[in-house]
């Protein structure tokens, strides 16, 4: 018998062994681990999402309070905890985290929790006692938060319990007439259900028996309160909840304390500094509906993205010119286009959003083309006549500032205002190097007509509005994106003009003195000469005559020739020829002052006017020590409005806006007689060539106006 003993205790050890060895094989994994931040009401799901899952256990350490569970498929607990109490889940080391879905109930500092157990039923109709209230409202602005905005300031989130079978909460949630409220997040097990409820001093009506959408959406209704009921079906245990409360005030919608109106009668449009995007909501009995109205300028492109809680809402687009002129571009169906595109004279966008039934919409904007400047507009590609108004984007003093030229833009004009009493001196820093050409133009502050021109260079421009012109040099289907900066160099200083002393009595009888030794020599020559000097001078003043008639002979020819429909071109080559060989200084003295005249070292540019009617340029060339080769002429326009090159005499070959001269013999003159087409512009000359192998410009300051 003991010898059997023995050996029966010999075989219980080495099972017992056998199993701890298998036990301690099996490896288990920690899927997730919380710990519980506040004292409050906690609640925990965790369901397997496999056919199962080996070894799903929930363990919980509330300060030495231990709990314990196992189940393969679905775990769930519910109570209170304390701060600081842990939470695992583990399983087998097959299971991940993925194949579990977890749900936690858990109070934080943001929370609003039951504090007292809550009434169980909704009051009798009359009766005003102070009942437990949850109050919010939204603070941002159509969905657009401050950045310091906290997310209780928004919605709240409500944590309560049911701490008994026959235990069940009633809530007033406070609102005004026409406010859509929104429960969301609602978490709980199975057996819990919301109601809501609508009350006055006469009844009290069921709206809804149980919320199952992720986002339920109610109109605070006139003349009764909203409440909510929380109840469940269990007959045992402790039942924590969880829901999100928005309430939407309709009466601040848009920002200066009004509700949403169609059309917008808010102010200024909603600019894309604020935001690109936009959120409110509708209630059903808002047969008007909202709108909103986005800055959006000219030849701009972007993309709209619009979605509803429902499928009962129409949007309706407007694009709005200066003149408060509206043009629908919205679908008949009310749907909303993929890409909006504005014309030249759009000031803003206008949506109108409305519904049949009480909705949140969202409406998303993303611009498709580049900014000019810090304006979702196109820069205009003319000079203001007047005063500027708010199209012109004005430049900042040593700010970069970022444009394109997309294709079919030419030009782009920018304000520069200058505050500096005795003007600013400037310049231009092309950062990006673009293909386009920048002109700093000093504008007179009393006509408003061009004074002067800068290519960038340092330029002293006076108090006032002046311009900067950004033109293309690049074929017109390229988009170009520029990035340049107008450096600040300080306020212009006035000379001052300081007192001297005038000593030159002191060289009174030196400069005598060497003025009569330089001179005796002449005088001695022009005395030996005075017969042949006397002769000449008649014959001068008869060349001089002969000079004079012969020019107006060709003024009179020319002139007479512009004037007839039917010209004859080889009167008019043949009289430009004539010019050409006479003296330069005999044409200005018959044809008058130049309209716009340019002398430099290299060459010398007299322009014009010659005829009114058919708009007729006579165009004079003199170069001095140089030749030009690759010569042409340029006629810019630098205030927006052209005209076209019709025909040119000599019969020099145009394209558009510019005449090629190809060589310019040195010390030649040349004439042009140059026909333009078109309505009043402001035009400007510009010769170019290689003068000496290296390229080289002219061009005058002044511009011929031509109205």
């Amino acid at each position: 018998m003991r010898r059997a003993a023995a050996l029966l205790i010999t075989v219980l050890f080495i099972c017992s062994s056998l199993m701890n060895v298998s036990g301690q094989n099996e490896e288990e994994v920690l899927l997730f681990e919380e710990e519980n931040i506040v004292n409050g009401p906690f609640w925990i799901s965790a369901s397997c999402l496999k056919i199962s899952c080996p070894g799903l256990s929930l363990e919980i350490d509330d300060n030495g309070d231990e709990y314990y569970s196992e189940d393969n498929h679905k775990l769930e607990w519910g109570g209170i905890l304390g701060e600081g109490a842990l939470v695992s889940l583990f399983s087998s080391s097959e299971i991940n985290i993925d194949d579990v879905k977890i749900e936690i109930i858990m109070a934080n500092n943001y929370s609003e929790i039951e504090g007292s157990d809550l009434i169980d039923s909704i009051p009798s109709p009359g009766n005003q006692e102070n009942y437990f209230t949850i109050i919010t409202e939204d603070y941002c602005f159509l969905g657009n938060c401050h950045l310091f905005t906290e997310v209780n300031h928004r919605e709240i989130e409500f944590i309560g319990i049911l701490e008994n079978h026959s235990d069940k909460d009633s809530i007033k949630i406070f609102g005004e007439p026409g406010d859509v409220i929104i429960i969301s997040e609602i978490k709980g097990n199975d057996d819990l259900r919301i109601e809501v409820w609508h009350r006055n001093t006469s009844t009290k009506e069921l709206v809804a028996n149980d919320l199952i959408q992720s986002e339920n959406l109610f109109e605070y209704p006139e003349e009764s309160e909203l409440w909510i009921r929380i109840v469940s079906s269990s007959t045992e245990g402790i039942h924590p909840y969880n829901f999100e409360l928005y309430r939407n005030n309709q009466s601040k919608e848009s920002g200066d304390g009004l509700e949403l109106q169609i059309p917008w009668n808010h102010g200024e449009p909603l600019s894309h500094e604020e935001s690109w995007q936009y959120e409110s909501y509708i209630s059903k009995s808002d047969e008007n509906g909202d709108s909103i109205q986005f800055k959006m300028g000219a030849d701009m492109k972007m993309s709209i993205f619009c979605s509803a809680s429902s499928e009962e809402v129409n949007f309706e687009f407007y694009l709005i010119n200066y003149f408060g002129d509206k043009e629908k571009i919205s679908f008949e169906d009310g749907l909303c286009p993929d890409i909006v595109e504005s014309n030249g004279d759009t000031y803003s966008l206008e949506i109108w959003i409305k519904s049949s039934e009480t909705i949140r919409w969202n409406v998303s904007f993303f611009p498709l083309r580049p900014l000019d400047g810090t304006k979702f507009s196109d820069a205009p590609e003319s000079k203001w006549i007047d005063v500027p108004d708010e199209r012109w984007d004005e430049v900042n003093l040593d700010s970069e500032i970022s444009g394109s030229l997309h294709s079919g833009d030419n030009i782009d004009i920018f304000l520069i205002r200058i505050f500096d009493n005795n003007g600013s001196i400037i310049f231009l820093d092309e950062i990006i190097k673009s293909e386009v050409n920048y002109t700093i133009q000093e504008i007179n502050q009393d006509s408003g007509t061009l004074v002067n021109t800068s290519n960038g260079q340092v330029i002293v421009l006076p108090y006032g509005n002046h311009s900067l012109r950004i033109e293309r040099r690049a074929a017109i289907e390229v988009e170009i994106e520029y990035t340049f900066k107008l450096e600040y160099l300080g306020e212009y200083e006035i000379p001052q003009i300081e007192d001297y002393e005038d000593l030159s009595w002191m060289f009174n009888n030196f400069y005598i003195l060497i003025g009569f030794l330089m001179l005796s020599p002449l005088m001695i020559v022009l005395f030996w000469n005075r017969g042949i000097i006397l002769q000449r001078g008649d014959f001068s003043i008869e060349m001089q005559m002969h000079e004079r008639k012969k020019l107006m002979r060709i003024r009179e020819r020319i002139s007479k020739q512009m004037n007839e429909n039917d010209r004859k071109e080889g009167i008019i080559d043949s009289a430009l020829m004539q010019l050409g060989e006479s003296p330069w200084s005999s044409i200005n003295e018959i044809w008058g002052r130049p309209e716009l005249s340019h002398m430099t070292e290299e060459i010398e540019i007299c322009a014009w006017r010659i005829s009114d009617i058919n708009k007729n340029i006579l165009l004079g060339l003199k170069t001095s020590e140089w030749e030009w080769g690759m010569a042409s002429i340029k006629l810019n326009y630098p205030e927006g409005s052209k005209l076209t090159i019709i025909d040119v005499s000599p019969n020099y070959i145009s394209k558009e806006d510019e005449i090629f001269l190809d060589k310019l013999p040195k010390k030649s003159q040349v004439f042009l007689r140059i026909s333009l087409d078109g309505k009043s512009a402001n035009l400007a000359l510009e010769l170019s060539g290689l003068v000496d192998g290296k390229p080289m410009a002219a061009t005058p300051n002044k511009i011929i106006e031509w109205n």
